[in-house]
């Protein structure tokens, strides 16, 4: 146990104690009680200073996280780590077919393990791994994506592995023009836009349709794409899966010449340009990420600083959130866990999400640990 400001309390924490009525000494709250914004104002408003809490009770759900976590980091960056090997290597042997559908299958298997878990892993990337850390992520998210058009084991498989050598072609590009953070000259960006192209060729073993995609995955839905300015229904289904997958996860990672951008920032730029998006899919893809996509740093109507670690489809405004600082600024160790669906925490909601500034405050507090 431990004591706590009655100021510092944050909806969610166990009274480890009895709180008592300072004139009679009755009970006004029990110990075991879980503090909800209610019971915080009332306890206040008594003029209690502090109370004792105790450690609360992990859920099921966060047990077996703390199992899981461990084993799907690792996995990760053995997919990142295998990822690069067979990017890398592609430059001096052609990429056999085998060895990455046994990557996307042990992919899926992941994702299938706990997808919500996967998509916090992919925001952990740094600039040095960016391009093969991308790749893996996009395989991610285009397999959810796949998921929900109710795709089968089979054409998963396809376009995770698709998306997993989607930029192949940038093994064809010097490095000092695609790590560049200035403005590409003319014949720069020509060889960056023939990255499609040059993916493709280096698949020629590989079937004709994960060729498609991978040549067509820059090609927009308004025809504004490249290398070939295709529109509509002329692209390649899986490849405006992908394509949109690529352009999220790009967003939200650091980059030479930027700052990575916030899930909201991310979504935002995504609507913008919402023309450039195939509307079922970009209509799809929003159920998977929510409102509040999973790594969004929000604060709450109670004031605490919050983390989206699970989505919650069927509510997309009550996520289940980490609550990281609470309403001083303080932050708590552990982080508290909170399910804004439970009808306990009916009096909390999202007030809004934090500016870029403070996103990056945040993390930087934090530092890579999610």
């Amino acid at each position: 146990m431990r004591t706590i400001k009655v100021l510092n309390l944050v909806p969610g924490m166990v009274l480890g104690q009895d709180i008592l009525f300072p004139q009679t000494g009755a009970t006004l709250v029990s110990a075991g009680t879980k503090l909800t914004v209610e019971l915080i104002r009332r306890i206040e408003a008594f003029g209690i200073k502090e109370v004792m809490i105790a450690q609360s009770d992990k859920s099921r759900q966060e047990v077996k996280e703390e199992e899981l976590i461990p084993v799907m980091t690792e996995y990760h960056n053995r997919a990142i780590n295998t990822a690069e090997e067979i990017i890398s290597g592609s430059s001096e042997q052609p990429i056999e077919e085998g060895v990455v559908k046994e990557l996307v299958s042990e992919l899926l298997e992941q994702v299938d393990l706990d997808s919500d878990l996967m998509l916090n892993l992919s925001h952990l990337k740094s600039y040095d791994n960016y391009l093969f850390s991308h790749c893996v992520n996009v395989s991610i998210l285009s397999i959810l994506i796949g998921e929900s058009l109710g795709y089968s084991s089979e054409e998963l498989n396809l376009i995770g592995t698709a998306a997993l050598v989607h930029d192949l072609g940038m093994m064809k590009v010097p490095n000092k023009i695609w790590k560049k953070n200035d403005v590409l000259t003319p014949e720069e960006l020509t060889l960056i836009k023939n990255h499609p192209v040059y993916g493709g060729e280096m698949l020629k073993d590989f079937p004709e349709e994960v060729v498609s995609i991978v040549k067509e995955h820059h090609e927009r839905f308004d025809g504004s794409g490249y290398p070939q300015g295709l529109k509509g229904d002329d692209i390649a289904f899986k490849a405006r899966i992908i394509g949109l997958a690529d352009v999220y996860d790009a967003c939200i990672s650091n980059r030479p010449y930027r700052s990575k951008l916030t899930p909201q920032q991310a979504l935002q730029i995504i609507f913008q340009d919402k023309d450039k998006f195939d509307p079922h899919i970009l209509k799809v893809f929003i159920s998977v990420m929510a409102i509040y996509p999973i790594g969004s740093l929000v604060q709450l109507s109670t004031g605490e600083i919050a983390r989206v670690v699970r989505v919650n489809k069927y509510q997309p405004f009550r996520p289940i959130m980490e609550i990281l600082f609470d309403r001083n600024g303080n932050k708590l160790e552990p982080a508290l866990r909170i399910d804004l669906d439970d009808d306990k925490n009916n009096m909390i909601h999202i007030k809004h999400n934090l500016s870029p500034e403070e996103h990056n405050s945040i993390l930087e507090k934090l530092g890579a640990a999610f």
